[in-house]
This record gives structure tokens, C-alpha cells and sequence, in this order.
């Protein structure tokens, strides 16, 4: 069964980004999607997922780095997983506006 949370929505990806938490409570699988869109070119950084035990130290997750040049969408599927709290950072290098959905 699919869940769809919003963590971000319409941020200005000039600049860091750190996504609302989610909590897996008992889950062992998840799959995290998230969608650039804006004019194409423009945009330089990475995404990472992020981990935590206990919603306040977060760390990027094993091998979740995507760098990104342009309106894309990325999937991290994990299976299984011990970490419970989950987010999703853009580490931003350089750009003209645009937005995250």
C-alpha cells in the first residue's frame, strides 16, 4: 500500500534545503520519490536521503547521493531498513530559481 506525504512543497532551490521527517514507525521497506521541476539548465546540487534513530541527528544515507543538473524526479528503495526517521536534503552548488515538489 503506497503512502503520499508532502514534505516539501514549492521551496526555492537556490539554497539548502531540508525536508519534514517522516516516520516509519514499524516499517522495514519504504521508497521515497522526489520531483524537481523548473526550467531546464539551470540548477546544480545534490540530493540525499537522510537517516535517524532519534529524529534529531541525521545522517546521509548509504549510497543515497544523486547529484542533479536539471528538472528530474529520483527513487531510493530501501529494504530492508533499521532507521525509523527519514528526510530528504538538497545540498545546493549553484543556480537560478526553481522549485521542488
Amino acid at each position: 500500500m503506497a503512502k503520499t506525504i508532502t514534505l516539501v512543497s514549492n521551496a526555492n532551490a537556490a539554497g539548502d534545503v531540508t525536508s519534514a521527517s517522516l516516520d516509519l514507525v514499524d516499517l522495514q521497506t519504504g521508497s521515497f520519490n522526489v520531483i524537481f521541476s523548473g526550467g531546464a539548465g539551470n540548477l546544480a546540487g545534490t540530493l540525499y536521503l537522510q537517516g535517524s534513530v532519534d529524529n534529531v541527528n541525521f545522517f546521509n544515507y548509504p549510497s543515497s547521493s544523486q547529484s542533479v543538473t536539471a528538472s528530474t524526479g529520483h527513487i531510493w528503495d530501501l529494504n530492508p531498513t533499521g532507521v525509523r526517521y527519514f528526510r530528504v536534503f538538497w545540498d545546493y552548488t549553484s543556480s537560478r530559481y526553481r522549485d521542488w515538489e
